[in-house]
Formats: structure tokens, C-alpha cells, sequence
């Protein structure tokens, strides 16, 4: 029997979450970027002398992806802010990678010249995702403050595709490129590059301040605009009939954290502290040893509870609601989160009425 590489993976996360043992882990090299979107978690500007004292060196970046490896580690994510800002960016890539690891990168591409296309053919990454931040210089200035970036990205996706990199495209909602949907999804298809959108913002606990985001109807209309460009009224039709009979209705009850975080995975932030997921703000454990940073994880994660209102919801399948999302919105992992709760109604009502139409 052949099996696919989603089977393997989820073979090998099963094993990891039975036995705790950290599979994949993410490396938030730095809080800085090249690009000062709105609705950024992290926030920090290239130029930000204080946030980058406060990086970690190139040394203990690798010795603890030497430490995790040796723990169970065998897929690390390398991101940011912009990864590629750290002049040391290339030593801890090929160490990473030399050490056997699958490892990927997050970027923004604009930093992306001949020394980096060299180094991933090289050294070929698991994949590089690029977050497209819309579909012209316009909105890349509305969005990002630099209307120039947009050609460089552009640029820089033909470059990587080019060279043979395993490359996806991501696309954050707001309310600057809801507008770049269509254009977003027909330069994703002329490349024929897989895309991955998100209408959920997160509201910027680690960086404070305000979420940057649609309302809840809103977005909601946009996740289905962004379903309708991507698969066609026909396709969209049969997905949304086979996934809209509503779940049971079960007994509501308090429950522990679902996902992988702090089970199998871990986010390690850029000030060298590891937490469950990168969306929370808490727990947050200083890093003195690996082996002790993800105990202590692990059990952060036991006292982690979902809502125990949402355990009942025929919407589940259809909310962003996680403990980050709860905690973001709520300031408690366990708090029913208004506004992704808002937006799933009114992607259920969208849904229906879509259907009801056709």
C-alpha cells in the first residue's frame, strides 16, 4: 500500500502526541520586520536598536535545535517578523538544516536576493511560505507602509518558484486588501502555487495595542468570497452540502486544550522563551535547558480549558475559536471569544443562504 506524505505526518504526530514528545517546533528568530503591517502580532521595526539587543546570537538558536533534535525534534519552522533581517540568518538556516531537520521558513520575500536562492539550493527547505499582502503597490502602502515592497515580493515569488523551492503563498484578510481577493487567487492559480487564506486576525496581545480586522459579518463574507474564487460555485456547493449537516448537540463541559500546542509542538519566541503557541501570551517559560523548557510546557498545557460553552456548538467545525483565540479575545483561554463567535454565525447564515440559492 503507498502511502502519502499527509499520512506519514500524521503518523509520526500521533506517535509524538501519545508519547509528548516535541515533533515540531518553531523559531521566532525576531520580533523585527522590513514591513509595518497593521495587524502584525509581533510589531517591531527593522530599525529597532532595543528589540534587536534583545535577540538571541546564532549560538543558542542552534544549540537548541541541536537539544530538540536530540529530544524528538524533526520539523522546525524559522520566522518572525522577517527572519531573513538577522545578518546571522544564513548560519543558523544551514546549521539547522545540517543538523537533519526538515526546515522550513516564513517570510514576507522581501529580502530575497541571489545569496538566498543560492543557499536554499544548497540547502532546499521543506518549504518557504511567503505571506502576500495583496495584489498591488497601493495596497501594499495602505497595508504595509511601503507601496514598493509589492513588486519586490512579486519578484521574489517568481525567483524562488524558479529555482525549485518548495513554495506556498499565505493571505491575511484586513480591511485594506479585502478588496485584492480575486486578484490574490488568479496570480496564486496563473503560478499554480498552493494558497492558504485567513480572515481571522488575531488581536496583538504580545505586541499591544488594537486588532487590525474586518468586523465579524465581514469577515465572515470574506472567508466565503475567498472559498467561491478559489473553487468555483460548483465545487464550493458540493464542499459546504457535505460539510454543513450541523454536529450533535453535546452535554457543554470544560475541556482541556485540543490541539497540538505544548503536546507535541512548542513555539520558542524571539526572546528565547518557549509557550505552547506562538498566538498566546502566556505561559511563557525562560529557556535555561531545552529538556525542562518543554516539561514545563507540557504541564502549562494540562491547565489550559477550552469554553465549556462551545463544547456543545453545532458551529465548531466552522469557528476560528482555539484556547489562543479565547485568550486573545478574552483574556482567559476558557472565555467564549465574541468576536469569533459572531463571525461563525454569520459564515453559517452565508453558507446556507449560498446553498439555498444555487
Amino acid at each position: 500500500m503507498d502511502i502519502t506524505c499527509g499520512q506519514l505526518t500524521d503518523f509520526l504526530f500521533a506517535k509524538a502526541d501519545a508519547r509528548k514528545i516535541p515533533l515540531a517546533g518553531s523559531f521566532e528568530l525576531t520580533s523585527r520586520c522590513t514591513l509595518d503591517c497593521k495587524m502584525c502580532y509581533v510589531h517591531r521595526r527593522s530599525c529597532d536598536k532595543a528589540a534587536a539587543a534583545q535577540e538571541k546570537d546564532a549560538s543558542f538558536w542552534l544549540d537548541l535545535a541541536t537539544k530538540a533534535r536530540d529530544a524528538g525534534m524533526l520539523i522546525l519552522l524559522l520566522t518572525g517578523g522577517e527572519p531573513m533581517l538577522r545578518p546571522d540568518f544564513d548560519e543558523i538556516y544551514r546549521g539547522c538544516k545540517k543538523l537533519g531537520l526538515l526546515v522550513s521558513v516564513n517570510t514576507n520575500a522581501t529580502l530575497i536576493d541571489e545569496d538566498k536562492l543560492r543557499l536554499f539550493c544548497e540547502y532546499p527547505p521543506h518549504k518557504v511560505s511567503v505571506t502576500l499582502y495583496g495584489a498591488s503597490p497601493e495596497t501594499y502602502g495602505k497595508l504595509c507602509g511601503n507601496a514598493s515592497a509589492y513588486q519586490k515580493v512579486i519578484d521574489s515569488i517568481y525567483a524562488l518558484k524558479n529555482s525549485g523551492v518548495n513554495l506556498k503563498l499565505n493571505y491575511s484578510i484586513t480591511p485594506d486588501n479585502v478588496a485584492d481577493i480575486p486578484a490574490a487567487v488568479a496570480f496564486a492559480k496563473e503560478l499554480d502555487l498552493p494558497v492558504v487564506s485567513t480572515s481571522y486576525m488575531f488581536d496583538p496581545v504580545r505586541s499591544g495595542g488594537e486588532a487590525y480586522r474586518l468586523s465579524p459579518e465581514a469577515a465572515a463574507r470574506s472567508k466565503l468570497d475567498w472559498q467561491r474564487n478559489m473553487l468555483g460555485d460548483e465545487e464550493l456547493l458540493r464542499y459546504l452540502r457535505a460539510d454543513m449537516p450541523p454536529e450533535p448537540k453535546g452535554e457543554e463541559c470544560s475541556k482541556r486544550i485540543n490541539c497540538r500546542a505544548g503536546l507535541s509542538t512548542f513555539w520558542v519566541t524571539w526572546k528565547g522563551e518557549m509557550t505552547p503557541c506562538g498566538m498566546m501570551s502566556a505561559p511563557n517559560i525562560p529557556i535555561t535547558d531545552f529538556g525542562s523548557a518543554w516539561d514545563a510546557v507540557r504541564k502549562a498545557r494540562e491547565n489550559i480549558y477550552l469554553p465549556a460553552e462551545c463544547s456543545g456548538c453545532e458551529l465548531q467545525k466552522k469557528c476560528d475559536m482555539c484556547a489562543a483565540v479565547s485568550l486573545g479575545e478574552t483574556g482567559r483561554s476558557d472565555g467564549v471569544p465574541p468576536y469569533a463567535c459572531l463571525k461563525a454565525h454569520e459564515y453559517a447564515r452565508l453558507c446556507a443562504d449560498f446553498i439555498s440559492r444555487q
